[in-house]
């Protein structure tokens, strides 16, 4: 099945006509958020939970034989089911193994023998899709060399959401700058908002050729200055950073210290890298078994009361991911004083 655009894509959208298999590929993270959210949006809001999955590959519930089996399952109020599959790359696109320099890969198909995953059960679904599900795969990247990329390839309509690039010879930075820039204009217009010429500069520069950060700064920049109709360069220097070192710590130091707004902005911008949001939780949940309990035992029952609530409203579609890890970093930021922050970066 062909590619199709993503004006065709949205029209299926609106239309609640939605495809059986579909692949949304691409670097432009946010945008491919919204639109998993407009596909969500055409199950009316009361029978979500028992109407939509959310998994990630390879982890658990996220294994072939695990996607083909809620593909399968029919549904249990209304007409249609959901399933989307985030992180995909992990199967469409995974890390290989090392192998000798001596060894060649004569056949294609034959790297899916470095992950040792039974791709057979949902090879078997995609040449047979269910007609009342919609199986949506969300990938950053795909290897269309293997087997069974090339089979949900050939099977599925696949919307490329394309980065603004960055790097290569000085015509592909402007390319890339030039398309950053409409990318803004847009967003602009459709806010009912100008922003001035110097501060589009500023918010371009600083997103380095990232889409997710431009896209990330935008948002971030439109609620800052609500009730404005122009963006000055002022706003964009006060509300966006420049590109800095991540530490994968930060959310967990904040809510030590008891800084939930710290601690939530730093749970932003992991969410908005694209990390899984099941990893966040499992590293605060790490912490709390093994950190927060020597420290600070008057926290732990309470921590863990709220990490067995989040995990479960995540495993059973309870609610918006990010809206939840947010209410989780909130309530385990509450509490009796801080405690000692044993993490740093680097």
């Amino acid at each position: 099945m062909p590619a199709i655009d993503f004006s065709a894509f949205r029209q299926q959208i609106h239309g609640r006509k939605l495809a059986p298999l579909y692949v949304l590929v691409g670097e432009d993270v946010k945008l491919i958020e919204r639109m998993v959210d407009a596909i969500e949006a055409t199950i009316d809001e009361p029978d979500r939970p028992f109407a939509i999955d959310r998994v990630y590959a390879a982890e658990p519930g996220g294994w072939p034989i695990d996607i083909a089996a809620s593909a399968r399952a029919l549904p249990m109020l209304g007409d249609r089911r959901i399933v989307i599959v985030l992180r995909a790359e992990r199967l469409l696109k995974p890390k290989r193994a090392a192998r000798s320099v001596d060894v060649e890969d004569a056949d294609p198909d034959a790297a899916e023998e470095d992950t040792a995953i039974d791709f057979a059960p949902l090879e078997e679904y995609v040449n047979d899709p269910v007609p009342s599900t919609s199986l949506v795969f969300v990938a950053t990247a795909i290897d269309r060399a293997r087997r069974f990329s090339k089979r949900l390839d050939a099977r599925a309509q696949v919307v490329s959401f394309g980065g603004i690039g960055a790097g290569g010879a000085p015509g592909a930075r402007q390319d890339a700058r030039s398309v950053a820039t409409d990318l803004v204009r847009g967003e602009m217009t459709h806010a009912g908002r100008t922003i001035d010429p110097p501060a589009l500069a500023l918010l371009v520069d600083r997103a380095g050729g990232d889409i997710t950060k431009l896209r990330g700064d935008l948002e971030r920049l439109l609620l800052y200055t609500e009730g404005q109709k122009r963006i000055s360069r002022e706003d964009v220097s006060e509300i966006v950073s420049e590109g800095a070192p991540e530490d994968d710590w930060a959310v967990v130091n904040a809510i030590a210290d008891q800084n939930a707004a710290r601690a939530l902005e730093e749970a932003g911008r992991r969410l908005d890298r694209g990390d899984s949001v099941h990893m966040l939780v499992g590293q605060l949940r790490w912490w709390v078994s093994n950190r927060l309990v020597q420290m600070a035992p008057g926290r732990v029952r309470p921590a863990i009361d709220a990490l067995l609530r989040t995990d479960l409203a995540l495993k059973s579609s309870g609610g918006d991911e990010r809206v939840l890890v947010e209410r989780l970093v909130v309530e385990l930021a509450a509490g009796g004083g801080p405690v000692s922050r044993p993490f740093r970066a680097g």
